[in-house]
């Protein structure tokens, strides 16, 4: 079951999308995903940070486990963005 911080990868065509779950849509089949970069021809392009919403069904996890070190830089990028609400989600999942 996916949860807020994840990890997903949406697919939009030959493109793929990178971001992590914000929120879900209470009334729809709906997930707000923060879109951080784009993944085709084996290549990321980082972007600038965009919620979009997005149906459930053209989301997939991303199976990873982050390093010590992953963690920080996202509570890091967290802080640097004012995301208050993500913050509070990593910090809360972070290991150890």
């Amino acid at each position: 079951m996916l949860k807020p911080g994840d990890w997903v990868i949406i697919a939009n065509g030959q493109e793929r999308i990178i971001g992590f779950i914000r929120d879900f849509s209470r009334l729809r089949n709906e997930v707000y995903i923060v879109q951080v970069s784009t993944y085709m021809d084996k290549r990321i392009t980082p972007m600038k940070p965009v919620l979009e919403v997005v149906e459930s069904k053209k989301i997939m996890a991303v199976g990873l486990t982050l390093a010590k070190e992953d963690w920080d830089a996202m509570i890091d990028l967290a802080i640097m963005t004012d995301d208050e609400q993500w913050f509070r989600q990593l910090s809360k999942r972070k290991p150890g």
